[in-house]
């Protein structure tokens, strides 16, 4: 009997008989009980392993848990509570010391109500202009929490990668985004980085980056909540150090307005005292919908409403294009 097949029968130490929910994602198994949730990565997904990180080799898939690992329960320990070894003993599942002897090492995690998603509160329309406030708020608070890694490049460079990185994203959706008008926005972005190099040609700007968005946090009782928001990427975890906040506060502008925008940026602002380049503010905002939008046309096909989400994202580029 295999790891993931113990999970599905309920043979597994302390919840005997108990059958899970079963989330397979692409790169991982993830199995919901009652009160906990288990996080398993797989090794065979051929184009994150030659495209992301090569979770194929067991030593390095075992090195991106526990950063993974780390990294989640750096941000929200409510929800991140224990790495654990995990090894087949006599037909069921016993948790040990995550040791690089594990037959795979899992990620258990405190159950959340995932009703609470931002992105589907957002679209439900349940977040309010004050909660927009606390989410900035918040987020600046939890950042600082982060590993403090040394930027390899200056943001100009790291822009110009990036750059490199969302023309086949995007082209990867081209059945839903014609290519003259992805090439509207990435000839946008691409001249906005050369045209400001002397301004972003330096290190100082560089901070630690996540994979933050509306699908990764959750948003209950007033509290804000990061999930799974370990880049998949290694050189992503660097980047241009308002990377974050705008990516978070551009998922809300695209559903609530400029207005509710402005107040994640300023609950931000107020928790860290940093002042955030608010003539980047479309620049940015581009960039980061040019992650977005392809992400929720390659989703729509599984989860049929994400297409409103994806078309929101049109109009809305369409509506920042037009006004200067």
């Amino acid at each position: 009997m295999s790891l993931t097949e113990a999970f599905l029968n309920g043979k597994i130490e302390g919840l005997e008989g108990k059958k899970p929910k079963h989330i397979a994602t692409a790169i991982s198994n993830v199995f919901v009980f009652d009160s906990k949730v288990y996080k398993v990565y797989k090794s065979d997904n051929k184009f994150f392993n030659e495209n992301f990180n090569d979770l194929s080799d067991k030593k390095k898939r075992f090195s991106f848990t526990r950063k993974d690992f780390d990294w989640n329960a750096r941000l929200s320990p409510e929800i991140y509570t224990a790495l654990k070894g995990a090894v087949m003993k006599d037909g069921r599942i016993e948790f040990t010391d995550p040791k690089d002897d594990s037959e795979e090492l899992v990620i258990e995690m405190n159950k959340v109500d995932m009703s609470n998603q931002l992105l589907k509160r957002l679209v439900e329309g349940r977040i309010s202009l004050t909660d927009c406030y606390q989410i900035g708020k918040q987020f600046g608070e939890r950042v600082p929490h982060l590993p403090k890694l040394k930027p390899v490049d200056t943001a100009y460079k790291d822009f110009l990668s990036r750059y490199e990185d969302i023309r086949p994203w995007i082209g990867s959706a081209e059945k839903y985004i014609p290519k003259e008008e992805a090439q509207k926005y990435l000839s946008y972005i691409k001249d906005f980085i050369e045209s400001h190099k002397s301004e972003l040609d330096s290190k100082d700007l560089m901070g630690t980056c996540m994979d933050i968005h509306a699908d990764n946090a959750v948003f209950i009782d007033n509290v804000f909540l990061p999930i799974d928001t370990y880049a998949p990427k290694e050189a992503w975890l660097h980047g241009y150090k308002f990377i974050n906040i705008y990516r978070l506060a551009t998922d809300i502008y695209v559903f609530l307005g400029k207005k509710h925008f402005e107040e994640v940026l300023r609950g931000y602002q107020d928790s860290t005292g940093e002042t955030l380049p608010r003539k980047y503010n479309k620049f940015l905002i581009t960039y980061h919908e040019m992650i977005s939008w392809p992400y929720h046309y390659m989703l729509h096909e599984k989860e049929l409403w994400r297409l409103d989400v994806a078309k929101r994202i049109k109009i809305f580029l369409e509506d920042l294009f037009d006004t200067k």
